[in-house]
């Protein structure tokens, strides 16, 4: 994530640390971005929120199925044994993938919105079946980590104009695929804006679909 921030810094782009509080229509088919710090006008808006997209979205009278999968990993440091190649344990519902510093424990879901607070001992039996899946693995701390996966009932993202909101686009609801899908979206959805014809059919993805 960090390579791409930088990729969009040297051709141009700018990079606010700022939440977005609220979006507001203006005269002329333009948009006001109401941030923590500011307010942000512009022709064209993507909503690209994530699971946070919806609450952006409830104020213009949208509403979409979009829940969030909670998911948990056990990020293991300095472990005893190396991994060339990343394991999916069936039986015990995990996998185990070496990173650049340690072994990444996951493979749990959680429906419980974006209010609950984290429930560590889903990421902890993450470690516990890792060292169950190699008896002799010693590792450093566990670091225990919780995050959402924006995701709809047919698995599939919304990608194009909100409906009855000109230029206004969204693009989130990517579950479990939001590195490999994001990109390809984000191309698909300017097309979109700059009026050029994409290359696939977008009607699957359309936030009409719901």
């Amino acid at each position: 994530m960090r390579s791409l921030a930088e990729l969009f810094l040297a051709e141009g782009g700018r990079i606010l640390p700022e939440r977005a509080m609220k979006l507001v229509p203006c005269p002329g088919q333009r948009w006001m971005v109401l941030s923590n710090t500011g307010n942000h006008a512009a022709d064209s808006v993507v909503l690209a929120g994530g699971a946070f997209a919806g609450a952006l979205l409830a104020p213009l009278g949208l509403k979409l199925p979009l829940e969030t999968e909670r998911g948990y990993h056990a990020h293991l440091p300095a472990p005893s044994i190396e991994l060339r190649l990343p394991i999916m344990q069936k039986s015990r519902g995990f996998g185990l993938t070496p990173m650049e510093d340690g072994l990444r424990a996951a493979g749990t879901v959680e429906i419980a919105g974006l209010e609950a607070p984290p429930d560590e001992r889903r990421a902890a039996l993450l470690e516990t079946q890792a060292k169950r899946l190699f008896p002799d693995l010693r590792t450093g701390p566990a670091r225990l980590w919780m995050g959402f996966r924006p995701s709809f009932p047919d698995s599939l993202p919304v990608l194009g104009p909100a409906p009855g909101h000109p230029g206004l686009f969204l693009c989130f609801g990517h579950g479990h695929f939001g590195m490999t899908a994001g990109p390809p979206s984000g191309k698909l959805v300017a097309r979109m804006i700059a009026g050029v014809a994409p290359p696939i059919d977008p009607a699957p993805y359309a936030a009409a679909r719901f």
